[in-house]
């Protein structure tokens, strides 16, 4: 069978984009917008599909209804290029599905259907899948209920068993016990970097050196906080450096973080360090937010390096 750079194993989700919307109606009241869109989207989805476009052979496991949904989903993926072997079908759960509000300025609502995310776990992974990957990367954690904690732990343990390098981001959830779902995580980790919003939930700390300082001490190589606008902040071989963002027009920051670790994951197959592979994840970012989509803006890794070159003359 043929190897695989990253596996993507996580949530898969239908996204309907909508621009521009800065007012929600009053009940029983119609509002208006100008501009929609359809695409797949979910943290795993999204970042196999930018792994991909940047050049690097990429799968997800996930799992979709059997519905017409799923199979938007699953086509879309397949145009993409991406390797679909680990999609299951559910007969008990609809598809995900997601409903984007995107304001003038970039920012997003979300109205969001779990479904099929719901009834994904660990055992829909097979190792024979895992085992064909360099990286095995969870994209949405603390969004999949039957998978999230122990079944997360179990995954990556057999992925670490396997040969496979583990990496790790979440998505923001604020009805779950954060911090006791990714903790036990940790020590099965070689790369964790959620968004400054995740990980305060996670750590209960803002200053992001501090979240930092609480992650530290479980066993991951390469820990780090996106920041948005300011960049990110990574903590690897006992170093931490701050990187800034890249100044760029905003029209949708919808999948930004993602993109971001596909950009990081890019540089770890490279061999390349947390500063060249963070500094590369920023590019890829600001890329990402100057389309409508979680990954339409993506390129090419050399236009990524090509972008990089310009701004720094």
């Amino acid at each position: 069978m043929d190897r695989l750079d990253v596996l993507c194993v996580g949530i898969a989700v239908a996204d309907v984009m909508a621009k521009a919307i800065d007012e929600i109606p009053e009940w029983d009241r119609l509002g208006t917008f100008d501009h929609i869109e359809h695409h797949i989207g979910g943290c795993a989805v999204n970042t196999a599909v930018d792994l991909q476009r940047l050049g690097v052979r990429a799968a997800v496991a996930a799992c979709v209804g059997r519905d017409a949904t799923g199979d938007f989903v699953r086509r879309t993926l397949a145009s993409s290029g991406v390797n679909t072997e680990g999609l299951v079908d559910s007969d008990a759960a609809a598809t995900s599905y997601t409903f984007v509000m995107i304001g003038s300025d970039g920012r997003r609502r979300y109205l969001h259907h779990v479904g099929a995310n719901a009834v994904f776990t660990e055992t829909d992974v097979p190792d024979a899948l895992i085992a064909r990957a360099r990286i095995l990367h969870i994209g949405g954690a603390l969004l999949m209920p039957a998978m999230d904690g122990e079944p997360t732990v179990r995954l990556l343990a057999r992925a670490r068993q396997l040969g496979a390098t583990t990496s790790m981001d979440t998505a923001f959830n604020p009805n779950v016990d954060a911090a006791a779902l990714i903790e036990p995580c940790l020590p099965h980790l070689d790369v964790f970097i959620p968004s400054i919003e995740e990980a305060q939930a996670i750590t209960g700390e803002s200053d992001p050196g501090r979240i930092l300082d609480t992650l530290d001490g479980h066993g991951t190589r390469t820990l780090g906080v996106k920041l948005g606008a300011e960049g990110c902040l990574i903590r690897s071989s006992g170093e931490t450096r701050r990187h800034a963002a890249f100044e760029v027009g905003v029209v949708d920051g919808s999948g930004a973080g993602d993109a971001f670790f596909a950009g990081y994951l890019y540089g770890v197959l490279q061999g390349w360090g947390a500063d060249e592979s963070a500094c590369f994840a920023n590019a890829t970012a600001a890329h990402c937010i100057q389309a409508i989509g979680c990954s339409a803006g993506v390129p090419t890794a050399e236009e990524v390096r090509a972008f990089m070159r310009a701004v720094a003359r």
